[in-house]
């Protein structure tokens, strides 16, 4: 049954063009791509269920924002919002790693604390991108007939 979903699914995309090219691309595109990918590098291994939870949010966020591609200011303010998840993720992650128990620091991986603020590295990346994309479209309004 899943390789029927899978054909069908190819079939359809195969006949309709603006499924196609979903703008890949666009390198905002891969920006927010790699930024989902650093979020789900978090939450992979989290045992704290609002840790997990803001780091699907944010892959949602991010993957829901490739397809906003007609949409830069609102790709703009998920950006935005994605950001702010990052942030408080990293918040959530690091807090445990400052405290001390018995005299032990607790250990965890480096990945781990460094995944958020690499998504905020490529989010901000992707805003810069869909900036210029406003202000080519901007400059190119005045040429244009109206």
């Amino acid at each position: 049954m899943r390789i029927v979903f899978c054909t069908s699914s190819v079939a359809i995309v195969q006949k309709n063009p603006k499924l196609r090219s979903i703008m890949w691309q666009r390198i905002q595109t891969l920006y927010m791509f790699l930024g989902a990918i650093a979020f789900f590098c978090v939450g992979k291994d989290l045992s704290n269920n609002i840790e997990a939870l803001i780091a699907g949010l944010g892959v949602a966020l991010l993957l829901a924002n490739i397809t906003y591609f007609r949409f830069r200011k609102r790709q703009f303010i998920v950006n935005r919002l994605a950001i702010l998840a990052a942030f408080i993720l990293e918040a959530l992650v690091i807090y445990p790693v400052l405290q001390i128990f018995d005299g032990h620091l607790v250990r965890t991986d480096l990945l781990k604390l460094a995944a958020p603020l690499i998504a905020v590295i490529f989010i901000a990346l992707a805003n810069r991108a869909i900036q210029r994309d406003e202000e080519k479209v901007n400059s190119s309004a005045r040429f244009r007939s109206k």
